[in-house]
């Protein structure tokens, strides 16, 4: 065992690690909100900043904008989550492993080529639109993706797959004696599902709720694609606005950023708050029933719902991604509409190679580095006695409420406007891979956390016996029982950082450019069909990635007896 003092000389260390990496961005972003510059610039301190940003009508129109589209798109994924959930784990549903799996699918799907396939969907000159109008007669487009409804209308498609993935588990470990009772007591199956099966599954959705809450809070990639030539903007669009345009405007943008910093950390705590006031337990020494509930015909109806959730979500934009990429004008119909042009030129671009292969080191280099990270700070924090290591297990959380892009604004100001030597990383890709590891801090403790519970001591104490070394028992004995959730985690990682916008958008520099960068930059250019080349091109490497990845899990995953 170690002595005390070096146990506290450990923990100091990691303390001191994981604290720079997450609280000395925290403080320097709010440190700039006060500065009356930009980063890595002589200026003054001052309130200024705060005084332009709230004295602003359109602040409010914009703050308004955000809540009304957080609440109304969390309500509806939530919704559609748990039906999912509910199908797939506590019903007859046919072949409900086979849709799990389809629904799990969307969740692979980058959000930028999916926005990007539904312009080309429902766009005034879109595939539906075009279809309706030839049809029906019709002078106007009956869709316009452009506009509230087709940003609720993307954003609930993607998240719902993303909310099902996290509450599939808690629906899958209920108890269904509880359920059997209450049907026994004369109720049907939908009073069940309101008054048993979601209260008592309501930490999951809770957390879930305030989850997904929070993401549409910050949400940016949609908002930004459908709502910038609408005239629509919420907060992190209003940001990036502030800061794209010449001259940028700093102390506004910091002012907007650090009072959205606190409303993310107060929507966090009310959640702990609500969660810890009450009980919900189901699994008790008296036995435990997965018994599934029968629908009769209605498991058809319920089949078919996924089977169209499935196809709109993942097989519509697909297949028009592909469609799109060939065509000589986006959207557009002309006697030849075909052509392999927009790829020739794609290949051509000095640009694309460049960012993909930064990309994959990017995503590589963040998911293996941050789950090797993640692993150590999850043993030390559930398996052993180290001091402080509560402290420490709060470290790990803060991240979780802090927007990317408000978290990609304080890396800018802390390694820009910060200790000076630490301005050689910004615009390298290692600055980029060290903040997406602490963006995903988080969740991979979290899910780290989950497996070393897992297993008993027992394991590790009787390799001790036998005389290993600690290194030794980690490597035969913890490594090999955690790969299955290493893995899994990796994936996750991996395909976050890949399609990731937001975080990077203000540290990425020329060389250090990945693929959604150089998509959003032909979007942007007005070059949709290069934007969606790209876009497909990212959907197959991050499916390839991610499959071959799910397929070294399952060769390396320990046997259960």
């Amino acid at each position: 065992m170690l002595g005390l003092s070096r146990r506290w000389l450990i923990m100091a260390g990691l303390l001191v690690v994981v604290g720079f990496l997450v609280i000395y961005p925290l403080f320097m972003l709010v440190y700039g909100s006060f500065r009356g510059g930009g980063p890595g610039t002589d200026a003054p301190l001052s309130v200024e900043g705060y005084k332009i940003a709230y004295t602003n009508p359109s602040t409010y129109k914009v703050l308004w904008n955000t809540l009304w589209l957080g609440v109304v798109r969390t309500v509806i994924t939530m919704i559609l989550s748990v039906f999912l959930a509910w199908v797939v784990t506590r019903t007859d549903t046919p072949w409900r492993g086979g849709l799990e799996v389809l629904v799990w699918s969307i969740f692979v799907l980058p959000l930028l080529p999916v926005v990007v396939s539904w312009t080309l969907l429902a766009g005034p000159r879109g595939f539906i639109n075009q279809g309706l109008m030839s049809f029906f007669n019709l002078s106007n487009p009956p869709f316009d993706i452009y506009s509230y409804g087709g940003i609720i209308w993307v954003s609930v498609i993607f998240w719902a797959s993303i909310i099902f993935i996290l509450i599939t588990p808690a629906f899958r470990g209920m108890d269904a004696s509880l359920e059997e009772s209450s049907r026994m007591a004369g109720a049907n199956g939908l009073t069940t599902l309101r008054r048993i099966t979601i209260p008592v599954l309501m930490p999951a959705i809770l957390g879930a709720t305030v989850l997904v809450f929070i993401r549409f809070l910050e949400s940016f990639e949609v908002e930004l694609f459908l709502g910038y030539g609408a005239r629509i903007y919420v907060y992190t669009t209003r940001i990036w606005l502030l800061l794209g345009l010449a001259p940028a405007d700093y102390p506004q943008a910091m002012a907007l950023s650090t009072i959205f910093l606190a409303l993310i950390f107060i929507l966090i705590y009310l959640q702990w708050k609500l969660i810890g006031q009450k009980q919900y337990t189901t699994i008790t020494g008296r036995g435990f029933a997965t018994r599934v509930t029968r629908l009769g015909k209605w498991r058809y109806v319920t089949f078919a719902i996924v089977i169209l959730y499935f196809i709109v979500g993942a097989i519509f934009p697909l297949l028009t991604l592909i469609l799109g990429s060939f065509m000589r004008i986006w959207g557009v119909w002309v006697a030849d509409p075909f052509t392999l042009k927009h790829w020739v030129a794609t290949f051509h671009d000095p640009r694309f190679l460049p960012s993909l292969r930064n990309t994959m080191y990017v995503g590589i280099g963040s998911a293996t580095l941050g789950m090797i990270f993640y692993s150590l700070l999850s043993y030390i924090i559930v398996r052993t006695q180290m001091p402080a290591k509560k402290t420490l297990d709060f470290f790990t959380w803060l991240p979780w409420g802090v927007p990317g892009l408000v978290l990609a604004l304080g890396f800018l100001w802390a390694y820009v406007g910060g200790i000076p030597f630490l301005s050689v990383l910004f615009g390298t890709i290692w600055l980029l891979m060290l903040v997406l590891i602490v963006a995903r801090l988080p969740l991979g403790v979290r899910v780290m956390n989950g497996a070393m519970y897992q297993f008993g001591k027992e394991l590790e104490e009787s390799s001790r016996v036998l005389g290993a070394s600690w290194l030794y028992t980690f490597r035969r004995v913890i490594a090999p029982l955690l790969t299955p959730a290493f893995v899994s985690t990796w994936i996750i990682l991996f395909l976050t950082a890949v399609r990731d916008l937001v975080t990077v958008v203000f540290l990425y520099t020329p060389p250090s450019r990945l693929i959604s960068i150089t998509l959003l930059e032909h979007w942007i250019g007005g070059e949709y069909e290069r934007a969606t080349v790209v876009g497909l091109i990212m959907s197959v490497v991050i499916l390839v990635i991610a499959l071959g990845a799910r397929w070294l899990g399952t060769k390396t995953q320990v046997p259960t007896l």
